[in-house]
């Protein structure tokens, strides 16, 4: 239903005029509501202590403030407007200010009901206080009676009662003049709103359709100039995101042309890069198969050249061992030599005593010639001399032949030996050629098996990098199948949307 007040903002002068008339509040209220200003401000702060010791008990009035403080605030602000209402003026200030109460219930979302039984309350408490200041006091005189109603009072109780209810009544009537105007302010806020929110859920909806058929890929679709022009956020907002759902679609399109092209360019070069590395792997473990046997032949050669070395070594003892046998056997045939001449220079004076003997004997048998028959006993004797004479003569010749022979023999003994000796020599130097030789072989081989060995454990440390890189390569290539796979699909997405 259509508020009434609503092309005024709750509170046209006509609908106060109308409102005022109703009521009956006019001058003679005004009036009387400015004589009871003065005598009611203690009732209304007893009132108004009351009602928001009331609201502090209760929690759904008491979360609208956030302390003391604030409900302070709010209780002076209602004294003031209290003091306006007494004030008996109902003209554009009162009327903007109740139309801000109103509002301001509004915006907090205050319940009618809650601002209803509030009001009750408060109205109740100034009400029982008039009543019982009027009853409480007039036994103590007149003075009491004329300070709260602004006159002198009349002697007669009929005529207090029906002031006390004209006061009360007209109370009661602005006071509910004061309700309808904030509720009415209330209620056109409340139905502005809803009013708004109808806008703004058609708009919605609008909205909605628009963006279910974005959904289903129409980026041509557009919004109803009607909703543009209730809800122009929205519209700007749809019309961004469209734009930008255009340029995204678009873009993917491109990145994933892109995408599938360079993840095929890939997978070609993975595939070339994988039969590469396999190859390589292969030649690899070729290599660190013949290093392995090389590595192993090394080792057999170590051995060899090592026993060889301990063959040189026993032929180097040896090789001493006859130089100083052949030392001792040319000092042997020194002494023999030595001997020999020995025995020549024996000889030498074997002969000449043989010589000298043979003379002897000559003389001898001179002489016995000479002595005749006496002297035939020594001729015997001189002949016997000259026969050994002649042995002795015979076996010198013999010994100096035989002695010749022997010098002969040990001069060749001697040049034998020389010749042996120069030979041992030579094995000798040979043999230390031979056992250095052996030694650089010994050391030259442990350093080429070193190196082997260094080469073996580099290819397999290469072969396993290889065999590494193989399956990176693999894992690679396997990506970009699945990523081309993926911008197809992507692809296959972004082809439904419809550009403008």
């Amino acid at each position: 239903m259509k508020n009434p007040d609503a092309g005024a903002g709750g509170a046209s002068p006509r609908s106060i005029a109308d409102r005022l008339a109703f009521l009956r509040i006019g001058n003679r209220e005004s009036r009387i509501l400015s004589e009871m200003r003065s005598g009611l401000g203690d009732v209304l702060q007893a009132s108004l202590d009351d009602f928001y010791d009331r609201v502090k008990q209760t929690p759904e009035l008491a979360r609208f403030f956030q302390g003391d403080h604030q409900m302070g605030a709010a209780r002076s602000h209602q004294l003031a407007h209290w003091n306006t209402i007494l004030s008996g003026r109902f003209g554009p200030d009162y009327v903007q200010a109740v139309t801000r109460i109103g509002g301001t219930h509004a915006v907090i979302g205050l319940e009618p009901r809650w601002y209803l039984a509030g009001y009750a309350v408060l109205l109740d408490g100034i009400v029982r206080r008039m009543i019982d200041a009027e009853f409480s006091r007039r036994p103590r005189g007149q003075a009491a009676f004329s300070r709260l109603f602004g006159r002198p009072s009349p002697a007669a109780e009929p005529q207090d009662a029906a002031l006390l209810g004209e006061k009360i009544g007209t109370l009661i009537r602005v006071a509910m003049l004061d309700m309808d105007l904030a509720l009415s302010t209330y209620l056109l806020r409340l139905e502005e709103t809803n009013r708004k929110a109808e806008r703004e859920q058609a708009a919605l909806g609008e909205i909605a359709r628009a963006l279910e058929q974005v959904a289903g890929g129409d980026l041509s679709t557009t919004l109803d100039r009607t909703v543009m022009e209730k809800s122009p956020l929205l519209a700007s907002v749809f019309a961004r995101l469209k734009d930008g759902l255009g340029g995204i679609a678009s873009e993917i399109r491109r990145a994933s042309a892109l995408v599938r092209e360079s993840a095929a360019s890939i997978s070609k070069d993975s595939a070339r890069i994988l039969s590469q590395s396999d190859a390589q792997v292969g030649s690899i473990r070729r290599i660190t198969g013949a290093t392995a046997a090389l590595e192993e032949s090394l080792s057999d050669v170590a051995e060899q050249t090592e026993a060889a070395g301990v063959a040189v070594r026993t032929c180097v003892a040896a090789a001493a061992l006859g130089d100083g046998n052949i030392r001792r056997v040319r000092e042997t045939m020194t002494d023999i030599r030595q001997a020999g001449e020995t025995i020549s220079e024996l000889v030498g004076t074997i002969q000449d005593i043989a010589v000298q003997t043979n003379l002897l004997a000559l003389n001898a048998n001179v002489e016995a010639s000479r002595a005749g028959s006496a002297g035939r006993g020594f001729a015997v004797v001189a002949t016997a001399i000259r026969e050994l004479s002649a042995k002795t003569t015979e076996a010198a010749r013999q010994i100096a032949a035989s002695a010749r022979q022997s010098e002969t023999v040990i001069r060749n003994g001697d040049r034998a030996v020389s010749q042996m000796t120069d030979a041992l020599r030579e094995i000798g130097t040979s043999i230390t050629v031979v056992r250095d030789a052996v030694a650089r072989i010994n050391t030259e081989i442990g350093n080429q098996e070193n190196s082997v060995r260094s080469t073996h454990r580099e290819a397999a440390e290469l072969r396993d990098i290889s065999e590494k890189t193989s399956a990176m390569t693999r894992h690679a290539s396997d990506d970009c199948t699945a990523l081309t796979q993926r911008s197809d699909k992507m692809m296959e997405l972004v082809s439904n949307f419809r550009l403008s």
